[in-house]
Parts: C-alpha cells; sequence; structure tokens
C-alpha cells in the first residue's frame, strides 16, 4: 500500500514539474537571432530568411574563388528588384544598415547588427555580381 501511494505522488509530482518546465521556457517569437550566411559565385544564401527584432549575428563565409562583399540595406523593394546604374546598386537610394566589405575567399567574417521590424536585402555590390544574383530578402518581426 504504501508502495502504490509513493508512486502516485511521485508521479503527481513529476507531472507538476513537467508542466512547470514547460511553462518557464515559451518558445522564441518567430525567426533566427543568428544567421549563417554564405556567399559565393553568384549567389547569396542565408540559413532563415526570417529573424526576430534586436541583434541579429550573420556568420559569413565566402564559399567562393573571388572577394565579395555583404550589404545589409532596408527597402520595401525585393531583392531582385533594386535599381542598377553603373553595374551597381546605389545603396544611398536606401536605408543603410550595415556592411562587410572585401571579403576575401576563405573568409569567415561575423557581424552583428540591431535590426527593427521590416524588408531588408542583403547583397553584393561589387561591379555587376549584383546582377549576377548575389542578393536575398530577409524579414524581421
Amino acid at each position: 500500500m504504501r508502495l502504490r501511494l509513493f508512486a502516485a505522488v511521485l508521479g503527481s509530482i513529476s507531472l507538476l514539474v513537467g508542466a512547470c518546465s514547460s511553462a518557464a521556457s515559451p518558445a522564441p517569437a518567430g525567426g533566427a537571432s543568428t544567421v549563417a550566411a554564405e556567399v559565393s559565385e553568384w549567389a547569396i544564401t542565408l540559413d532563415s530568411s526570417t529573424g526576430k527584432a534586436g541583434t541579429i549575428t550573420f556568420n559569413v563565409n565566402n564559399k567562393g574563388a573571388k572577394t565579395h562583399e555583404f550589404v545589409i540595406v532596408k527597402t520595401d523593394l525585393k531583392a531582385d528588384s533594386l535599381p542598377v546604374a553603373d553595374d551597381e546598386v546605389d545603396e544611398s537610394a536606401f536605408e543603410p544598415v550595415d556592411e562587410i566589405e572585401d571579403i576575401e575567399a576563405g573568409a569567415t567574417p561575423t557581424l552583428a547588427v540591431d535590426l527593427q521590424p521590416g524588408h531588408y536585402v542583403i547583397l553584393c555590390n561589387l561591379t555587376s555580381h549584383y546582377q549576377k544574383g548575389m542578393h536575398a530578402d530577409f524579414d524581421v518581426q
């Protein structure tokens, strides 16, 4: 009898602890706070296309053979719709956020930026790199 009572009490405590544990650690609200980014000829790929407002860290890896950039601009335009003049995007037409210039082949720089909700475009703005496909959309919630 005591063994059954002990088992019942222990089972109840286990359920109570499990319920409290899951309530104490809610799932993060949409989007990543760390994003792995890969630049190469001729693409920028992100492991997440969304982030949560606040500090977002981009871990960039240049897997290409050429030097690239990692430029972040805030805009309502889609990544493949930015205006181009003289084989480059006019960055002054957008709200600049931050960038990493001259990422050599094999380099793995990190960029931490404070992003507010909205739409961003990540691009390489070296001559003709944007037109060749080096851009990605990124949304912050």
